[in-house]
């Protein structure tokens, strides 16, 4: 489900309804430069390809390229990762006050206070 120009209302709403059936849901919208997305994927599993870390050499046993990890570009492996996405309601609920939120505050732009 994607909405657009919809209430906080209607998309908190939206949200929980899909959370609660597995549908993935997406809402967003933009106000001249500024705009916001939302992704509520719900309990998401996905591969990822990552390079394979390459042996070290047969002749090197001590020193700094025997601990450094080199990655091989030629090949890959495969990656099996799982998310937990959080509903609407619970990030914009999000505690702006306290230490926890302090390192996170500086991690977020002022636009997104602006969008609230």
């Amino acid at each position: 489900v994607c909405l657009t120009c919809c209430s906080r209302e209607s998309m908190v709403r939206i949200n929980q309804i899909c959370h609660k059936n597995g549908i993935k849901f997406f809402t967003g919208d933009v106000f001249g430069y500024h705009g916001y997305m939302f992704a509520d994927l719900g309990d998401h599993e996905f591969v990822e390809e990552k390079p394979k870390v390459a042996k070290v050499s047969a002749g090197v046993e001590d020193g700094p390229e025997a601990k450094r990890a080199r990655l091989d570009p030629a090949e890959t492996t495969m990656v099996k990762k799982r998310l937990e996405f959080c509903l609407l309601r619970d990030a914009l609920a999000v505690e702006w006050r306290g230490e926890k939120a302090t390192a996170a505050l500086r991690r977020t732009a002022p636009d997104y206070f602006l969008l609230q």
